[in-house]
């Protein structure tokens, strides 16, 4: 059984593993940007944003970041609103329904807030996780959409709460 929880210290080195492997192994990344050191950094994200964890056992399964609006980490979020970044599943447990359980968790924590929305931005070219995302109840939010390097198009979507 998969179990989404808050991620300990003593995970921060696997989740910053499968996390780069999860967007390298997909072909996910822009070749003109080292987003992987971003990746790897979970500890440095833990500063500033809530780490989940997806795990089986003491296994680390997939990983996904929680992010306020005053965040150093926050692209899109605005005040009340929840943001959730590097959604990552271990490429061996993809297709088991670790990241859909991580999504949920993401939308139950917002609830439990009291927040308006969930936000998020995901590359144009990710067509399996935008559809996850479309099934899940998200909408495009075009007025969203930015460019973090000349080939990189993120799409704004968001969940009304």
């Amino acid at each position: 059984m998969t179990t989404i929880r808050a991620a300990r210290q003593a995970e921060y080195e696997a989740i910053g593993e499968i996390s780069a492997r999860a967007y390298t192994e997909s072909g996910n990344l822009s070749d003109d940007i080292d987003y992987t050191v971003v990746l790897r950094d979970a500890a440095g994200r833990a500063e500033h944003a809530q780490l989940l964890v997806a795990v089986k056992g003491d296994e680390v399964l997939g990983t996904v970041t929680l992010v306020q609006h005053d965040s150093s980490y926050a692209d899109l979020a605005r005040p009340g609103e929840l943001e959730f970044r590097m959604l990552a599943v271990a490429p061996e447990a993809a297709r088991n329904g670790v990241g859909q359980a991580l999504v949920e968790a993401v939308i139950d924590r917002a609830r439990a807030e009291g927040m308006e929305r969930v936000v998020l931005c995901v590359r144009d070219s990710v067509k399996p996780a935008r559809r996850l995302y479309e099934r899940l109840g998200f909408e495009r939010r075009p007025d969203r959409d930015w460019h973090p390097a000349v080939d990189v198009h993120l799409l704004g979507y968001a969940l009304e709460l």
